[in-house]
């Protein structure tokens, strides 16, 4: 069995693999395209109009959390007919949710965009307009939510790689009518956004209606599953809440207080650390639904030796890209957009930090979401992380800079991924000196060896072509050489070797 989930994970790997590069290309081509149709200007509005719907993020994180967990824990216990029973009553909670943030966000947000942001009142038509697509497209995510959670609890993601792609096509098409649109651009941005969400959603539900016969929707109501989901939701919803609440706020404190050009700034590092995370989210949608299914089927032993795999092949894999990216920064952003706003390079340099140890604990906080008690965590992750808020505005009023600003939401994680490791030994019986020495040292030494050379080397050599390949050599490298003989047991190089391009420096 563990041979077969072996070889099922390499497999996804590889095709989550190829499935990130196509999309990470594309999408860095269409930013570009989008940012000259758009402009400093209505992309600040942009990000700061969008942000007040995926402020309300949070409640859909928390529920799709709680509908991803129960259909792979029931995948994992053989029970086909509760998991028909918990697939149908995710779908109906959706539509509900749905339409509740649709209601709150049509009086709230609507108020709140045009009394409480500080937009130019003659684009502020334009902005009420994006709101409006914005919120359709959010909410048809939130009913999308229990289709794209069948499709990744039943491992199927050579179609989940072909719709990803196809969302990164779409998305290419529509920079391409938002540049030759006469119409307002801010206005075309957001309904072309809205149309090409509807064809996302009509592949995901028929895909999932008419492939999986196990979990074929049924008229069914259940309070007893509203209050599991709601019980488990209310305590996901602490960290999500927490999260989307720093993020957003961060997004607001710097439109109101530090003026466009920073907002821009960190709307781009916010893109290129989501471009470099999708490295590490593609292996982690390949091994999040072994981790609950193996907890649910009582494998211990598996369930963590995949914790201490996942956490360092996630490491190793966010290093790979994040490196060369951060030793030519200037470089690529200037491939990437030409011009581009001054603050970029510093606000992606540590949003990437914040991120490098989400890499290697998210294997730990899936691992708390198999086991369904999420409570103490939960309380303890989002006391830590919304004291970002508070400290970052007093930085900010204070006249301190954005990068002052990131540095300390960055460290506030790291105290979270302290307190995490230290609690699982509670929770899963996770052994502290193991992790220490087989995870934690491994990666400390890893990130020593690997990232000072390349940063070097391109400072040396200077922003260009050059210093961009040779730095990126080097970093690829060393941490592919110091990760297979430091980092890596035997299986774990084993599953690495399914990698394209990594597979073929390990022997």
């Amino acid at each position: 069995m563990e041979k077969d989930n072996a070889k099922r994970l390499a497999k996804n790997t590889v095709l989550l693999f190829i499935r990130m590069v196509i999309v990470l290309l594309i999408s860095l081509y269409t930013t570009r395209v989008v940012f000259k149709a758009l402009g400093v200007d209505n992309q600040s509005i942009y990000n700061v109009v969008g942000s007040v719907v995926i402020f309300f993020g949070f409640l859909k994180n928390a529920l799709t959390n709680a509908t991803s967990r129960y259909l792979t824990f029931e995948l994992g216990t053989g029970n086909r007919e509760k998991l028909r029973q918990i697939y149908s009553m995710a779908i109906n909670c959706h539509i509900i949710l749905a339409a509740i943030l649709l209601l709150l966000l049509e009086i709230g947000g609507v108020w709140f965009i045009n009394h409480q942001l500080n937009i130019d009142p003659s684009r502020m038509a334009a902005a009420n307009w994006v709101f409006q697509f914005s919120l359709l497209t959010f909410c048809l995510g939130i009913v999308q939510t229990p289709f794209h959670s069948n499709l990744i609890a039943h491992e199927k993601m050579g179609y989940y790689a072909f719709l990803s792609i196809l969302d990164a096509v779409l998305k290419l098409v529509v920079a391409y009518l938002l540049y030759i649109s006469p119409v307002d651009k801010l206005i075309s941005y957001g309904f072309l956004l809205c149309v090409e969400a509807v064809i996302i959603f009509c592949c995901y539900a028929l895909y999932s209606s008419r492939k999986f016969d196990d979990t074929e929707y049924i008229k069914f109501w259940d309070k007893g599953i509203v209050g599991e989901f709601a019980s488990y939701s209310g305590w996901s919803l602490l960290v999500n809440g927490a999260d989307i609440a720093t993020q957003q706020c961060i997004g607001i404190f710097f439109f109101n207080l530090l003026g466009k050009v920073a907002n821009a700034s960190l709307g781009f590092a916010n893109q290129v650390s989501a471009g470099i995370g999708m490295f590490v989210a593609n292996f982690s949608q390949s091994y999040k639904p072994q981790i609950v299914k193996s907890y649910a089927s009582g494998d211990n032993d598996y369930f963590h030796k995949l914790i201490f795999s996942a956490s360092k092949i996630s490491f190793l894999l966010y290093l790979l890209v994040a490196v060369p990216i951060v030793a030519n920064v200037d470089f690529v952003l200037k491939i990437w957009l030409g011009d581009y706003p001054e603050f970029t390079p510093a606000y992606i340099a540590v949003i990437i930090v914040y991120f490098l140890f989400d890499s290697f604990q998210e294997p730990l906080w899936q691992a708390v979401h198999a086991t369904g008690k999420l409570r103490t965590h939960q309380i303890m992750i989002a006391s830590i992380k919304v004291l970002a808020i508070p400290a970052m505005y007093f930085v900010l009023k204070s006249g301190s800079s954005g990068t002052v600003a990131l540095g300390i939401w960055a460290c506030l994680n790291v105290a979270c991924a302290v307190s995490r490791t230290i609690y699982m030994h509670f929770l899963i019986g996770l052994d502290l000196k193991a992790y220490l020495f087989k995870v934690i040292l491994p990666l400390v030494l890893l990130f020593v060896a690997a990232v000072p050379l390349p940063i070097w080397v391109a400072h040396r050599m200077g922003s260009n072509f050059g210093a961009f390949v040779v730095s990126s050599a080097i970093a690829v490298t060393v941490i592919l050489l110091v990760g297979v003989a430091v980092v890596l047991d035997r299986s774990e190089r084993s599953l690495l070797k399914g990698v394209p391009v990594i597979g073929k420096f390990i022997k």
